[in-house]
């Protein structure tokens, strides 16, 4: 199952596809500086399985129906050695289905799996290497000014760059721009930076910036179950420095709770409980 951030990365590049253009300009024959739009394609590929790529786009020159190139944008946020099979064949599908030329672009937060992505991936006599947008080649937008010009790009540096110090910088001038915007739009990239932040970094940020907190509903849910995870993962960890350790069962029940006020019991109880029962007494 696809987590959060990969979505929201999704829905980035599907509103805001321009954020591809100085990555294809500058390997896709054709291009050069003209006037560009961008239109969504069909991302199924007819398979069994079936293969569903994140996002397919075709460019078109303004006034023209015809594409005149078109690819695939795959959010690749961990390293996955079966994914460039799929890819190759939505690279190919999309040349055999339309005739032009055709990219793919792999997308990601980790410099590792930047590296990995790059391929060359061999298959036979065909050999893909996909374009990569990462830390390496992601401008950082670290000031108002340049978050202002254009916020969908400020964002994208934003988690792009999540797992650098750097990104305190980044997520100070998204602030404050988001803070000038009246609608849901600002709370919903806030909390979408925030979840692309590595856990050690945005620890931090919460100590030195009182305003590094989730502002939307889905941003507040899926910080409480982190926090709720974290808690019941310490709890756990104490109860087996301590030598009271729970079955399977237990272990599960601890895990599954999501009651903070619930959890912070166990855990003070767990410094000095004497018995798994006397941690769990109500």
């Amino acid at each position: 199952m696809a987590s959060p951030l990969h979505e929201m990365f999704v829905e980035l590049f599907a509103e805001h596809p321009e954020l591809l253009l100085p990555t294809l300009r500058e390997h896709v024959p054709g291009l050069g500086d003209a006037s560009l739009r961008f239109r969504r394609g069909e991302t199924a590929t007819s398979q069994i399985p079936p293969l569903r790529a994140d996002l397919t786009l075709e460019l078109h020159r303004p006034n023209q129906d015809e594409p005149i190139a078109a690819g695939t944008v795959e959010i690749q946020l961990s390293e996955d050695e079966s994914k460039p099979y799929s890819w190759l064949l939505y690279h190919a599908g999309q040349h055999y289905r339309l005739r032009i030329p055709t990219f793919l672009v792999v997308v990601t937060n980790d410099p590792s799996i930047a590296t990995w992505a790059a391929g060359p991936f061999h298959s036979g006599m065909v050999t893909l290497r996909p374009l990569v947008l990462g830390p390496a080649n992601m401008p950082v937008i670290a000031t108002p000014e340049q978050a202002r010009a254009s916020l969908p790009q400020a964002l994208l540096s934003g988690i792009v760059h999540g797992r650098r110090p750097v990104a305190a910088e980044i997520g100070k001038a998204l602030a404050t721009v988001l803070d000038e915007t009246p609608d849901d739009v600002g709370a919903l990239y806030w909390d979408t930076f925030l979840s692309g932040l590595d856990k050690a970094i945005r620890r931090k940020f919460e100590m030195r910036f009182h305003d590094f907190k989730p502002r939307s509903d889905w941003g507040k849910e899926l910080y409480a179950k982190g926090e709720a995870k974290g808690e019941a993962s310490a709890i756990l960890k104490l109860l087996d420095i301590r030598g009271l350790v729970p079955d399977p069962s237990l272990r599960s029940r601890i895990m599954a709770c999501t009651d903070l006020d619930q959890l912070d019991r166990w855990l003070r109880r767990a410094v000095t409980a004497r018995s798994l029962d006397e941690m769990l007494a109500s």
